[in-house]
């Protein structure tokens, strides 16, 4: 009798279980697939600082498919693809009106984990992603919600940009901001003694990163600006530090999110009216950008592969404590089912 997959569920203190995953009776217009790279989002590491109940882990997928429904004709098995964790409907009036950012009946990953041996998801939610390293090819998801907060934002060609945190998201926004001509790029994170910071600044550089300031210095703001546009992916209260270095007529976007601390800010709104800024904000879903990411990605333009920093096997994902309870030099760690 074979086995039923597993996947990976947590909640706060990192704590981790690893389970049988339910049957799941394959529909007309979805595909079963083997996973064979899942990296971990910093929504991920939220749920295991934060969260009081067991959650599905990871959303952010590559993997093989295995077989497809009776209504499949876009992919077929032993075919490479990634994943959305939520794709637009494209009925809906808010599709139908093109606004598909605001689309809220799209299709999802119904609960299930994507740090897992198997995931079952409706076609829309795929994209072709032959000849990749899986690896590389789930950063597809982290780097077209970069993306997204860069062209929602629209920083202007030769003009300053700063971006707070330099996880996988603001070194990707950094990364197709500088495609884009935006720069110079300065990165602002908290402590350079940081070993995490420091692994991530050497990112930051490859990607078209060209300076870096940290706020644990009391004089960072000195020089610090004023920035035309400033992305804030890191918690939200630094939008108010954002709103602060950014130019008249400047452009704020936070994209970054916690589910303890630093949820809020308090900003200046006489400030914001009278100096003509704006604050805009950024959500991942539905998914937009996946062929564009990862035509990025395939041409080398990007190299998405500069962010993973470490690879841990599905049954020894326990690691992930070591690597995030404390300070170390990891930056995207990618989970391997297989």
């Amino acid at each position: 009798m074979t086995e039923a997959p597993k996947g990976l569920f947590g909640r706060k203190s990192f704590g981790l279980e690893l389970r049988e995953l339910p049957a799941r009776p394959l529909g007309a217009h979805e595909a079963r697939l083997q996973v064979l790279a899942c990296g971990v989002c910093g929504t991920d590491l939220h749920f295991l600082r934060d969260a009081a109940d067991f959650t599905p882990l990871g959303h952010e997928a590559c993997g093989r498919v295995l077989e497809t429904g009776s209504a499949v004709t876009r992919f077929f098995p032993g075919q490479q693809v990634v994943m959305e964790d939520v794709a637009l409907c494209g009925v809906c009036d808010q599709c139908k009106s093109g606004r598909v950012d605001l689309c809220r009946s799209g299709f999802t990953m119904r609960d299930q984990p994507g740090m897992a041996e198997e995931i079952v998801l409706h076609e829309n939610m795929l994209h072709l992603a032959e000849g990749l390293d899986p690896v590389t090819a789930a950063m597809t998801e982290p780097l077209a919600v970069a993306i997204r907060c860069v062209e929602t934002l629209a920083p202007e060609p030769g003009k300053p940009l700063a971006i707070f945190g330099m996880g996988a998201i603001g070194l990707f926004c950094a990364a197709w901001a500088r495609l884009r001509g935006a720069g110079p790029i300065t990165m602002i994170a908290r402590d350079p003694l940081s070993e995490r910071n420091q692994a991530a600044w050497e990112a930051a550089k490859a990607l078209g990163a060209e300076r870096v300031l940290y706020t644990r210095d009391p004089d960072w703001t000195k020089g610090a600006g004023p920035f035309a546009s400033v992305i804030v992916a890191a918690p939200p209260s630094l939008s108010k530090d954002a709103l602060a270095i950014s130019a008249y007529g400047g452009r704020v976007l936070a994209c970054g999110v916690t589910f303890g601390a630093g949820r809020t800010a308090e900003v200046d709104i006489n400030d914001m009216v009278f100096n003509k800024k704006s604050l805009l904000t950024s959500i991942a879903e539905p998914g937009l950008h996946f062929p564009l990411a990862l035509s990025l990605i395939r041409s080398g333009r990007i190299d998405a592969r500069r962010v993973v920093t470490h690879q841990l096997p599905l049954s020894q994902a326990h690691g992930l404590a070591q690597l995030y309870e404390k300070d170390s030099p990891a930056i995207k760690t990618v989970i391997i089912p297989g």
